[in-house]
């Protein structure tokens, strides 16, 4: 019988392992997920840049195309990080401390305890909170760099060409 008990003791402890090691996979995916989203703004910013004076069709120009896709790829960006961020809190919370109800120690149990009485006392940000809030300031630079191109058509169509004094 004590021998059934340890044996079903190290299949926890190993799945524990296993469990622990995938959540930091999947911690390392998110980072990943960032850059990319990271690099895709960059390329918008810089596609705008270089086709500034582009138009298409029915004046559309190549800047209100991208502030189109610069909101879409923000939006993405925050989605995502949601996701991510749900994802790992319901992997700590609920599985990881679940097993650690049936191991001798609940050390992850212990961390995030005193992690979130660290974060109440310093009045951290936490990363996913900087992942969102970046996605959202994206989202709202190229709304304004939307605005701008919609906006500014506009004013010269019924106002004239707006010149500096």
């Amino acid at each position: 019988m004590a021998q059934n008990e340890n044996m079903d003791k190290e299949l926890l402890f190993q799945q524990y392992k296993l469990y622990c090691q995938e959540k930091e996979s999947f911690v390392n995916r998110n980072f990943a997920t960032n850059k990319f989203y990271l690099v895709m703004i960059v390329a918008v910013f810089v596609i705008m840049f270089f086709t500034r004076d582009i138009s298409f069709d029915y004046n559309i120009s190549a800047n209100l195309v991208m502030s189109i896709l610069g909101m879409a790829i923000g939006f993405f960006w925050w989605s995502n990080a949601d996701s991510y961020n749900i994802m790992i809190k319901v992997k700590l919370k609920h599985v990881i401390d679940e097993m650690e109800k049936q191991l001798p120690m609940a050390a992850h149990l212990i961390e995030m305890k005193n992690y979130n009485e660290y974060k109440k006392q310093n009045k951290l940000i936490i990363f996913s909170d900087m992942q969102k809030g970046i996605a959202i300031a994206m989202m709202l630079i190229f709304f304004i760099l939307f605005l701008f191109e919609v906006v500014y058509p506009l004013i010269t169509l019924f106002y004239g060409p707006v010149t500096g004094a």
